[in-house]
């Protein structure tokens, strides 16, 4: 009504008359809701309550966003912390390497030097062929080509053999000689009481 009576009253200053009739029908028509107005209404409702919709979609999404963004700050605090306890363990593991690579260091010269002291024991011909073994190989192969036994027989198929005396007498040795000697002692006894069995 407040807007009739605004256009009634600029309509009466641009010099134009309206009489009470037309004025009444002019505000029944604008006080009686048309049926647009009424689609226009329940329209504008179903916009406001999907704008509502989405405004809960909205807030929704910034809470979770908070949530993950809180969540995230925690794992970041959590690796700081885990990075600070890395670092000593770096620290340890650092100072055990250089440890190890001091021992490795010296154990190379020792494994060069002992090395070169085993091939200078073999020819010169030999030498660089025994170089590409490895150290236990190489000490292997020294050893036994250094003790090997000068032992050989003088005629081959003719072995060598330390006969002993056979022990005529055994009550002339003395008790020490006895214990030492018991076996052939034995021995001896034996092989003489089959040949006196074999006689008879």
């Amino acid at each position: 009504m407040q807007k009739f009576a605004y256009f009634k009253d600029f309509y009466n200053q641009i010099g134009g008359s309206m009489s009470e009739e037309k004025t009444q029908a002019v505000e029944e028509t604008v006080s009686e809701p048309t049926p647009k107005e009424t689609v226009q209404t329940s329209s504008n409702d179903q916009f406001i309550a999907e704008s509502k919709k989405y405004r809960k979609r909205a807030q929704d999404a910034e809470a979770k966003l908070k949530e993950y963004q809180n969540r995230f700050a925690e794992v970041e605090e959590e690796k700081l912390k885990e990075k600070e306890d890395f670092k000593a363990l770096y620290e340890k593991v650092s100072s055990e390497n250089s440890n190890l690579t001091t021992n490795a260091e010296r154990w190379s010269k020792y494994e060069d030097s002992r090395r070169v002291s085993l091939l200078e024991k073999h020819p010169e011909d030999d030498r660089e062929q025994l170089s590409k073994l490895d150290l236990d190989t190489l000490e292997y192969v020294t050893d036994k080509i250094n003790t090997t036994k000068a032992n050989v027989p003088e005629v081959a198929g003719n072995p060598r053999k330390d006969y002993k005396k056979p022990i005529k007498d055994w009550t002339k040795l003395s008790a020490q000689e006895r214990r030492d000697n018991w076996d052939d002692i034995v021995k001896d006894a034996m092989a003489r009481s089959k040949a006196n069995v074999k006689t008879q």
